[in-house]
């Protein structure tokens, strides 16, 4: 029988089985791969980069493959971003790897080094900041050496090792690579300076196997073969068990961790990731011919010369060999002999899943979908409309194989990672979650960031934003905010140490008068503001504040970043109560903040993840299926909005009107600057407590709740609900009457609101007067009594005490009319209703 390589390679590009393991033609799986890196976001650029790399692991046998690409191994963070050099010299150089692929990362400092070797004879590399593996060591070791240059390389990972002696996880597995040319080419040595495999312990704990019994520790110290007893707080021993394999795996965990710059502790959850590379010139050391000439001797006495067909040669006796040994074998020999032989077939052995999950991927990439959306994500974002972009967010680093019309649910706790000393791109959901990633990478585009961050409420992003201020720093707040962030400004924040000053945001000096120069770290804006619809030059105050060292964070709530963008306006964060437009039903409750800065993002990530805010998986989703619509709900909350407006500003009722889209708004012209919309929020005072409440309880289409954004219209009395944490003298100094009443208009017709509207305040109207006609009646027969009495000493005016008595018959008159005028209204209402109608 032929074997499954030759009858795959006999019939063309067709796969061949055996038992679990597909036979297919390399040519093939680089399709494969191209195409399924390229739903991930990358470049074409970039895919031969990551290609390269996984392809020198999957054809030598090596775990650091391409399984990556289906099991999240090489999906994009969401804080991706640009590598940046952070220092550099003719010699060196240290890369910020900025949440990019390992793989990338290194790649650009393997580079770097080969250049600066070439010029100056030696070149040395540190990276930090890598999200995901950089793969098989090997693969760069042997890149440096094939240009006739000598490649060391270092790669810290998570604790999973003990130091010699001890039983606590400090190392990780810790490889090292090293290239040296030689006359029939590089030796390569690629080693984990680890006993075992992390991934080997997970193996065998699925298959219910042990694991050898000098490998590994449990809790106590003591050697194990159960691999559950190293699972569950036990140590992985170093390659040697002794203090020779302890102190190499030091030294590559300082040279890859420390003096990169990368993570130091809690490296798994830092996902801050160190690689130190090392390209060296033999012309330093002599004549680079024979030094490889020398080093081909020592390998040919190591393993003894091969006779080349047709060339004779003095043959050079190898190390004699022990009783059964066939052969011994140079570093990488065995790996580069399977290679070699795959890449003379063409084929090369895949698991038939690994196979399946390919394929559903790559067929993504034919259908135009996801694929297509990332290779033109930078272009068409910038292109497209946000509108556009709600319904068709650029690509994401989540790949749903079945590419599925909605966004999956990954309603879990936990995830399984890709290989044995890495992890993947998510592991706990507290740190990450797919369906938060889509909606935190959908939300960024958005915004105009580089990364955004879902939390379980708007309170919960602001108080991880106060956060960043240091003990002993200052804040300066708004004085009309939101009741919620007043009272986590005034009861919560000074008691970590940090000062808070209120001022008016409106006007700039009296902003600049707030910020103290050394101390104010943060300075919060809303704009429009929150009830009053007060509006703030966002783009003035962050001048004043950066001229200032402060960070400013605006609370972009009312408008979202359909209708105004602070960080376009030079806002570093922008805050938005998801809970309101973006979930828009009511159903869910949730915060975004959106940076510009990547370094800002981590911070604010790191605070996520350590205080547990991040939000959960099923409100992701409805944030997800709110977005799709959130662009035609506000358009049309924001046109009944307008209109309602103009029935208020007509209505007698109402003493001052608050809505940020009236050209007559005192924050007009400033408002225009910056946004495109007045909004959906509405507030005015009847200058009569007792009418505001009557408004508010009469109205039936408006539902009496707090919040804002809902489909359906909702109104309130701020100052007893969303606003009533605020102390009443502190709401009176800020100008903030018990009378305000705050609408929020949602997507009913708008005759309907406007006419249920009418009717709760005419009938308050009616009201009023008829209290001022009975209260002016009471003072007036008071008054009129005197009157008279005083006309009729001769002090008075005759004249005038009948004018007073006119006066109070015409008052009566219109309060009977009042009177009458409240039963018909109180009748039709009942009639409507079906019910009898009562006698006032």
């Amino acid at each position: 029988m032929a074997s499954p390589v030759a009858a795959a390679a006999s019939g063309g590009a067709a796969a061949a089985a055996e038992g679990n393991t597909v036979y297919i033609p390399i040519s093939e799986l680089k399709e494969l791969c191209t195409k399924s890196l390229s739903t991930l976001g990358y470049s074409t650029e970039e895919t031969a980069v990551l290609l390269d790399v996984l392809l020198y692991a999957q054809l030598r046998g090596n775990n650091q493959g391409i399984i990556k690409i289906t099991t999240g191994g090489m999906n994009r963070a969401a804080a991706a971003a640009p590598i940046a050099v952070e220092r550099e010299t003719r010699l060196s150089a240290l890369l910020n790897g900025n949440a990019q692929a390992g793989m990338l990362v290194l790649h650009r400092a393997m580079t770097m080094a080969v250049e600066k070797a070439k010029s100056a004879g030696f070149g040395i590399v540190g990276t930090n900041n890598t999200s995901t593996s950089t793969g098989a060591l090997g693969y760069y070791a042997e890149q440096v050496a094939q240009q006739g240059l000598i490649g060391i390389v270092f790669a810290q990972s998570p604790e999973f090792v003990a130091p010699h002696g001890a039983k606590q996880a400090i190392f990780g597995t810790n490889p090292i690579a090293i290239g040296i040319p030689a006359e029939k080419g590089p030796v390569v040595m690629d080693m984990a300076t680890a006993a075992y495999a992390w991934f080997g312990l997970l193996e065998a704990k699925t298959a219910g196997r042990p694991i050898p019994g000098d490998v590994a520790l449990n809790a106590q110290g003591q050697p194990t073969t159960d691999p559950n007893e190293v699972l569950s707080g036990g140590a992985i021993r170093v390659f040697d068990r002794s203090h020779k394999g302890s102190n190499l795996a030091l030294m590559v965990e300082l040279l890859a961790g420390p003096l990169v710059g990368a993570a130091v502790a809690d490296k798994l959850e830092q996902r801050n990731w160190g690689n130190l590379l090392l390209a060296v010139d033999p012309e330093l050391l002599g004549d680079a011919e024979s030094i490889r000439a020398r080093t081909q001797v020592v390998l040919d006495r190591v393993k003894g010369a091969e006779r080349l067909p047709g060339v004779v040669l003095d043959r050079v006796k190898g190390a004699e060999r022990l009783p059964g040994v066939d052969e011994i074998l140079l570093p990488s020999e065995r790996g580069n002999r399977v290679a070699a032989q795959r890449a003379s077939s063409g084929m090369v052995p895949i698991e038939a899943n690994l196979y399946h999950n390919l394929k559903v991927m790559a067929s993504k990439a034919d259908a135009g979908s996801t694929g297509k959306a990332a290779a033109t994500a930078g272009a068409s974002a910038s292109k497209m409309k946000l509108e556009t972009l709600l319904l068709h967010p650029a690509a994401s680093s989540v790949t749903d194989p079945y590419d599925a019309s909605g966004p999956p649910l990954y309603q879990t706790a936990t995830f399984g990672q890709p290989s044995a000393t890495e992890g993947g791109q998510f592991d706990y959901t507290r740190s990450g979650n797919p369906t938060r990633t889509m909606l935190e990478e959908q939300w960024a585009a958005l915004e105009g960031g580089c990364r955004a961050l879902a939390f379980t409420s708007g309170m919960a992003s602001l108080a991880v934003v106060t956060k960043l201020v240091s003990v002993g720093g200052h804040i300066v707040a708004g004085d009309d905010i939101y009741g919620g962030t007043s009272r986590l400004l005034a009861s919560v924040v000074p008691a970590g140490g940090v000062s808070v000053s209120n001022v008016d945001m409106t006007d700039i000096s009296a902003v600049k008068a707030g910020i103290i120069p050394g101390k104010t770290q943060l300075v919060m804006v809303e704009s429009p503001t929150n009830p009053r619809m007060q509006i703030c030059d966002i783009k003035a105050i962050a001048a004043a504040a950066h001229a200032a060292g402060a960070l400013v964070c605006v609370d972009n709530s009312f408008l979202t970043p359909l209708y105004q963008r602070p960080l376009d306006l030079g806002a570093d964060i922008s805050m938005t109560s998801g809970t309101k437009y973006v979930g828009g039903h009511g159903d869910t409750t949730l915060g975004l903040l959106a940076v510009k800065d990547a370094e800002l993002g981590k911070k604010l990530y790191f605070l996520q993840n350590a205080e547990g805010a991040g939000l959960a998986p099923m409100d992701c989703w409805l944030a997800l299926r709110g977005l799709k619509t959130m662009s035609l709900r506000m358009e049309r909350s924001i046109s009944n909005a307008e209109k309602i407006a103009e029935f208020l500003a007509g209505h007698p009722l109402v003493r001052k009107l608050n809505y940020a889209g009236r050209p007559q708004h005192p924050g007009a012209a400033v408002h225009a600057a910056q946004a495109t919309s007045g909004g959906a929020m509405i507030s005015f005072e009847t200058g009569d407590l007792e009418a505001s409440k009557m408004i508010v309880e009469l109205t039936k289409l408006y539902k009496v709740t707090v919040s804002f954004g809902n489909v359906i219209s909702l109104i309130s009395l701020p100052c007893f609900m969303s606003h009533a944490s605020i102390p009443a003298e502190v709401r009176a100094a800020r100008g903030l009457p018990d009378d305000l009443v705050r609408i929020s208009v949602g997507i009913e017709d708008a005759a309907d609101l406007i006419a249920d509207l009418q009717q709760a305040m005419d009938t308050a109207l009616a009201d009023k007067r008829r209290r001022e006609a009975s209260s002016s009646s009471s003072s007036g027969s008071a008054s009129g009594g005197v009157s008279g009495s005083s006309g009729a000493n001769g002090n008075g005016n005759g004249a005038e005490g009948a004018g007073t008595a006119a006066v109070l018959v015409a008052a009566h008159s219109r309060e009977q009319e009042l009177v009458q005028r409240i039963q018909q209204l109180e009748s039709q209402l009942a009639g409507l209703n079906g019910q009898v109608s009562k006698p006032v």
